[in-house]
């Protein structure tokens, strides 16, 4: 009888234990692809293990912010429309981004805090602004 309980709660923990590894290991992953058209200002936070995002956005006026915070971040940015605005924040080992604008008014912010940055800005408009920071630890 004793063994048989033994056997009954060392699987029950055994069965806890599987699930709540799967769930951790989901978490160490976040992918996120946006795309909005004519939509409301885009915001993606993500503080996954490695995270990566990419935002397509059409309209008239565009906003999309994404803030990263990972050993691995990678964000995409494409946005058309008459005022376009993007800002990326990443902190982790490697983080690369790129922005891509096309519009009447494009702005564009980026700053990354890692060992191993990489940025890219392309913007093609009557009025361009852009701020790239990066700095290692």
């Amino acid at each position: 009888m004793k063994h048989q309980f033994f056997a009954a709660a060392s699987m029950a923990v055994l069965v806890v234990c599987c699930t709540q590894i799967g769930s951790v290991q989901a978490q160490t992953f976040d992918f996120r692809n946006i795309v909005s058209v004519g939509g409301a200002p885009v915001t993606v936070n993500q503080s996954s293990q490695f995270n990566m995002a990419g935002l397509f956005m059409v309209g008239g006026s565009t906003s999309g912010t994404v803030v990263q915070a990972g050993t691995t971040n990678v964000v995409g940015i494409l946005q058309f429309g008459g005022t376009t605005s993007a800002s990326v924040g990443q902190m982790g080992i490697f983080n690369s981004a790129s922005i891509g604008q096309v519009g009447q008014s494009a702005s564009s912010l980026l700053s990354q805090l890692g060992a191993m940055n990489s940025g890219s800005v392309a913007q093609f408009g009557a009025v361009n602004t852009s701020t790239v920071n990066q700095s290692g630890p």
